[in-house]
């Protein structure tokens, strides 16, 4: 992880919208939070409901570098403050940060997602446009204020940005930029208009060659609209035009399969990837066990589930056990569902409600009352709040 350096900006315009912003804010730290170690104020974070809290400790550590260079606190604390409504304090953590270290190019990308992670989508593109002068001729910039519009569906902003950004900082759009071109069009539901910028004008009138990225934008477009068969001529075209797929080709490849009750060959492409070394993710391994639990066959999802583990290369998620245990109460596997019930609850995970109650009503027709009643107790002490709430009425409902 790149360190941040901790000098202040040398030059910053009065006019500018940072210097205007730093004076809408002021924190004190006369009553910061101190803590023993980055890893204490790292885990608080985490652990702390509070919104003024979280700010308060990110802004008392700003200082630091050993925490300011843990990249993966600051998007999770700003997600934590977003959700709980509070765009006002990650403007005041953004604009701490911004006040205090030399605007590098990283740095302005690094915060320009940051705005983009907590919706706050305009105080993006305004840090973009303060310091586009200064980063011009680089493309890194201009491709991540299209990220943070394309994740915050802005679709109008996005192709204006596109098509009038490039000029004014003498940038011409690589592949890279093109590929966000294209999802905004996926995503927007104008595969045409994608098709006909993949197909005719990217190598054509603009001189960009699409590559693996570009098609796996195409590939999952397809995978959306269902459209069978224009996947299988793109797939087609990139084995015969011997492109080299990543983990994601072969997911769209996986999940096409599956979608197919095809499952027994979107399980080789487990081999397949091993073999040219590609790491499967979890998204390959949960659609295999999901589309062999979706023809029943439980034997060989759970068979996949076992190599998983043995893979060692991504670990099984909660969705992988719900998607087993789901469906064992389906086919009326009852205590293949308890064991799997009891490892997702020594996880702390919480069962889904439906398939839980499905457990209970098999276990007490097997004439397993005392198993279904220990799993009700395991199970309430998972919940609190509204859940507990909810699952007491379908307790209340049950036939122990």
């Amino acid at each position: 992880m790149a360190a941040l350096s901790l000098r202040r900006v040398l030059t910053t315009k009065p006019n500018s919208f940072l210097f205007q912003s730093s004076q809408l804010f002021s924190f004190s730290t006369n009553n910061s939070p101190s803590f023993s170690s980055f890893r204490a104020a790292q885990s608080t974070i985490v652990s702390e409901s509070n919104p003024n809290k979280i700010a308060d400790i990110l802004l008392s550590q700003s200082s630091f570098s050993a925490f300011t260079r843990y990249r993966p606190i600051y998007p999770y604390a700003i997600r934590k403050l977003a959700r709980a409504n509070r765009c006002d304090l990650v403007q005041r953590v953004v604009e701490d940060h911004l006040s205090k270290e030399k605007i590098s190019e990283g740095f302005m990308i690094r915060f320009i997602m940051l705005y983009s992670e907590a919706g706050m989508v305009d105080h993006s593109l305004r840090l973009f446009n303060d310091f586009m002068p200064q980063f011009c001729s680089s493309e890194k910039p201009f491709c991540a204020i299209l990220t943070a519009l394309l994740n915050n569906s802005k679709f109008d902003k996005f192709h204006e940005i596109f098509d009038s950004a490039p000029k004014m900082m003498s940038v011409l759009p690589s592949v890279k930029a093109y590929n966000l071109k294209l999802r905004a069009f996926c995503e927007e539901g104008k595969v045409g208009l994608a098709e006909e910028l993949f197909v005719e004008n990217m190598e054509k009138d603009f001189g960009v060659k699409p590559d693996i990225h570009s098609y796996n934008v195409m590939l999952e477009a397809y995978l959306k609209g269902k459209d069978w068969i224009k996947f299988d001529e793109m797939v087609n075209e990139v084995l015969s035009m011997g492109l080299e797929g990543n983990v994601t080709t072969y997911k769209h490849r996986i999940v096409r399969l599956c979608k197919d009750k095809e499952s027994v060959r979107a399980n080789k492409f487990l081999d397949e990837m091993v073999a040219k070394g590609v790491a499967p993710n979890a998204a390959c391994y949960n659609w295999i066990i999901y589309g062999f639990c979706r023809v029943g066959d439980l034997e060989s999802a759970k068979m996949v589930l076992e190599r998983m583990i043995n893979d060692g290369v991504v670990a099984p998620s909660s969705l992988t056990y719900y998607t087993l245990f789901k469906h064992m109460v389906q086919e009326g596997e009852f205590l293949s569902a308890l064991d799997m019930c009891k490892i997702i609850l020594k996880r702390r995970w919480v069962p889904p409600f439906e398939a839980m109650e499905g457990l209970i009503k098999g276990l007490v027709e097997m004439s397993k009352r005392k198993e279904a009643i220990k799993m009700i107790k395991k199970m309430k002490k998972r919940l609190k709040g509204p859940a507990l709430d909810s699952w007491g009425k379908i307790e209340a409902a049950l036939p122990l």
